[in-house]
């Protein structure tokens, strides 16, 4: 099939999988006892736990961000909200015992929100649990307010990876997004950066923006290598005006549709590719000799909701508003405003306020996933035992008469079928099936 006929038939929204099931299909929030007794049974003291711990606060306004943020530039929120924090985490502890962080990962909102006071406060509680020798730390910046001393904070508390929301260099595209911040002020922290130590950064990027076209996309990139990541994110836009409010500043004229909006994702690749970084899982790509791309070629990549990652803990715990949580047995979600996140931790209650407990079907598809996300390819008996394993075999059929994947004793994604792995792994969700049935769509 021809690339625009495939652009027309997969161009469908699909989850993202940064679990399974996606989130708007979970069936509700373990109350605390269960999620707790999830926790005990899989804790291993040889692996710790990850934390991550969701920053909430921005100084300004990015028009195309679906995250979950809260727009500020009263610092005091910062150190008000480290506090409950630090609570939340000894609700934790008085509930599991000693248990040991392995990593932690700020994220946001802007993390650097924070002031150095408030950061310190922060890790300095955190530190008494990290496993020793073995801890390691990584946060999300914003290159526009994030400073050398905030960076020489963060590598004093084993800080080792920063990842920046670069978005796209091109002046006309960050004007249209709401996010100017020049090429020389992004450099002048990677030196930095780099100077003490912390060689291990990523860049986020974004195609699909509005004014984008082959051409600022090479640009753009041209001056990421320069830069030299070791990953890069690499993500299509979502334009969700009726959901997302702050979408509607946008120029919605200026934004790329269909082939044209396929053709950057293509141009950027093709040009990262050639400069050493191999494409892994979904939207990611990595330099060659990364632990990312080794854990590629291993089979061993994971998928969660931090992104890509080599390591295989089987606890996440999420500390702040809307931060998610997850086991191996079930996933929890705290509240996402502030006000109520607080007034639940004040209480002395975990404030958890969605989730989902996963079935054995949901576990058996979890696992098939990250074995697609890992290695581009599906034993061909894995899914036998699902629930909808004809359905699945008809869908692969399918999928192998559009060039996607092949046969070679498992399926195999081909390079066609790279751009619609969402849409490939889409056929074993069994929720996102059940909700097609109930809406009378067969489209995959």
């Amino acid at each position: 099939m021809k690339s625009h006929d495939l652009e027309r038939k997969y161009n469908i929204p699909v989850p993202r999988y940064t679990s399974y099931p996606a989130v708007p299909h979970w069936n509700g929030a373990p109350c605390e006892g269960i999620w707790l007794g999830h926790l005990k049974d899989q804790y291993d003291p040889a692996q710790g736990v990850e934390l991550y711990i969701h920053v909430p606060f921005c100084e300004k306004l990015c028009y195309y961000c679906g995250c979950h943020r809260v727009i500020s530039k009263n610092k005091d929120r910062g150190v008000e909200y480290v506090d409950y924090l630090i609570k939340e985490w000894n609700l934790y502890k008085q509930r599991l015992g000693d248990i040991k962080i392995a990593s932690i990962h700020l994220g946001g909102g802007t993390p650097n929100f924070l002031t150095p006071e408030a950061f310190t406060k922060l890790f300095n509680e955190l530190s008494l649990s990290f496993k020793e020798d073995e801890y390691k730390g990584s946060i999300e910046i914003d290159p526009r307010t994030c400073t050398k001393e905030q960076l020489d904070l963060y590598k004093s508390f084993g800080i080792e990876r920063l990842s920046m929301g670069v978005q796209d260099f091109d002046e006309k595209v960050q004007l249209a997004i709401g996010r100017v911040q020049p090429y020389e002020r992004v450099k002048e922290l990677v030196d930095y950066a780099h100077k003490i130590g912390i060689d291990d950064i990523n860049f986020d990027l974004i195609y699909g923006l509005p004014y984008q076209t082959n051409l600022t996309i090479t640009k753009t990139i041209q001056k990421v290598l320069t830069l030299n990541p070791i990953q890069i994110a690499f993500y299509s836009y979502a334009h969700l005006p009726a959901k997302i409010k702050n979408q509607r500043l946008i120029p919605q004229d200026a934004l790329t549709h269909g082939m044209k909006k396929r053709e950057l994702y293509e141009t950027g690749k093709e040009l990262l590719r050639a400069n050493h970084y191999q494409e892994i899982g979904l939207d990611h790509f990595a330099k060659d000799d990364s632990m990312l791309a080794k854990a590629k070629a291993q089979g061993r990549l994971r998928r969660n909701f931090m992104g890509h990652t080599h390591k295989t803990s089987s606890m996440i715990i999420g500390l702040g508003c809307s931060s998610i949580s997850s086991s191996t047995k079930s996933f929890a979600q705290n509240e996402k405003n502030v006000k109520d996140y607080f007034e639940k931790v004040d209480l002395g209650r975990l404030p958890i306020v969605a989730g989902h407990i996963q079935s054995a079907q949901d576990l058996l598809v979890e696992e098939i996933l990250q074995e697609f996300f890992a290695t581009n390819s599906i034993q061909l008996d894995s899914w036998q035992n699902l629930s909808h394993a004809n359905y699945i075999q008809d869908r692969i059929k399918e999928l192998e008469e559009d060039g996607l994947i092949e046969d070679q004793g498992r399926i195999i994604v081909t390079e066609q079928g790279r751009p619609f792995m969402r849409n490939i792994a889409s056929i074993f969700d069994h929720h996102l099936m059940r909700s097609k049935e109930r809406s009378g769509s067969k489209s995959l």
